[in-house]
This record gives C-alpha cells, sequence and structure tokens, in this order.
C-alpha cells in the first residue's frame, strides 16, 4: 500500500529487490521472475594497486640483479630459471632491449619475464622500471539478500548468489572500478563503480 512510509523499500514480490530497485530498474515489483540484473547489487567498496616488491636493476651476461623496492634485503643474483626469493615467481625469459631516450642517448630498457608458479600469471619487469603487482585487490560489496563484502585478486574468480553457475573474473583494478567478466561471454567486460558512501 503506497500510505506506508516505506514503501519504496519493501520487497513485495520477494525476489530481493525492493519497490525501488524494480522501479528504477523498470521490473515488474509484484513478479518475482521480473527483477533487475543481479549485478546491480554488486558495488566496488576500494581497490589497491600493488608495487611489484623488486626491480630488475642490472645484469651481466646471463646473471641478472633484483633489488627490494624498500632496500631491505640484499641484492639477489639470479639466472632464468630460478625463483625470486620472498615470492612465488620464477625468472622465465630474458629480451635484451635498448632505445634512444629523449636527448637520443642510447638506454638498456632490457626485460625479465616472470610467472607465478601456482597461478601461471605473467609479469615483466623493464630495467630500473616499478612494475604493478598481479596482487592488485578489489573488495566488493554485494546487497543482494542481505550484505556480503569480499575480496578478489586480478584474474581470480567468483560467483554472486543465486546464480553461482555463473562465474565472474576480475579483469582490471583502478582505484574508482573495477571491470569483471562473465567467463562465458570474455569480451564483454562490466565496469563496477564504486558504492555509495
Amino acid at each position: 500500500p503506497i500510505e506506508d512510509a516505506d514503501a519504496l523499500d519493501q520487497d513485495a514480490d520477494g525476489d530481493g529487490f525492493t519497490n525501488l530497485d524494480e522501479w528504477q530498474g523498470g521490473t515488474n515489483p509484484i513478479d518475482k521472475n521480473s527483477h533487475p540484473d543481479y549485478l546491480t547489487k554488486l558495488h566496488l567498496v576500494s581497490a589497491t594497486e600493488e608495487d611489484f616488491p623488486f626491480m630488475f636493476s642490472s645484469w651481466v651476461g646471463t646473471t641478472f640483479a633484483l633489488n627490494s623496492l624498500d632496500q631491505s634485503e640484499p641484492t639477489q643474483f639470479l639466472k632464468v630459471g630460478d625463483m625470486i626469493r620472498g615470492t612465488r615467481f620464477k625468472i622465465t625469459k630474458f629480451i635484451e632491449k635498448h632505445e634512444r631516450n629523449q636527448y637520443g642517448t642510447k638506454v638498456d630498457v632490457s626485460e625479465l619475464l616472470l610467472e607465478h608458479e601456482d597461478t601461471k600469471v605473467q609479469l615483466t619487469l623493464v630495467k630500473e622500471k616499478v612494475a604493478t603487482s598481479p596482487q592488485s585487490v578489489a573488495t566488493f560489496v554485494y546487497t543482494w539478500g542481505g550484505r556480503r563484502e569480499f575480496e578478489v585478486r586480478k584474474d581470480q574468480e567468483f560467483s554472486l548468489k543465486p546464480l553461482e553457475e555463473i562465474k565472474y573474473k576480475v579483469a582490471d583494478v583502478q582505484a574508482t572500478k573495477a571491470v569483471i567478466v562473465n567467463t562465458q561471454k570474455p569480451n564483454e567486460p562490466i565496469e563496477i563503480g564504486l558504492a555509495a558512501p
């Protein structure tokens, strides 16, 4: 009944969407099979982009020097196939590269290709440049059938009730949005914006 002050917050058909959600979504508030997309209940709470903790600093022959960004550890001298101490990443390839900088000077921009032992996620370290870690994390809030906050790492899969057979994956994490994809439709990115404060 309209005389109820909280009519907009009620869920007349018990589908987990309020009358206001249904009105905004253009769906029928008294038909439980007619409701907005469940993704309308998913929002980004926060996102953290982390720096990869090591930098590729120099190389001689087939030996590569890696330094921790915070200078807390001694330099690691490694070869292709070695694990980087303190991580699950292994050096898989070295590519020697040189480019001219803005002054015309030839600079070394060689690359080390890394692969995570478990996830097989790949990462490229460019000589003397800080890399963004694939360990970046998105914290989401999902408000269908209650409120649930959860963290998902980049490239990790998750599902949402009640359609748990649909798997989503975090494709990108930025300060103000996360980009997810339905794993059945990987070429259709879905942007998830920040939750209202």
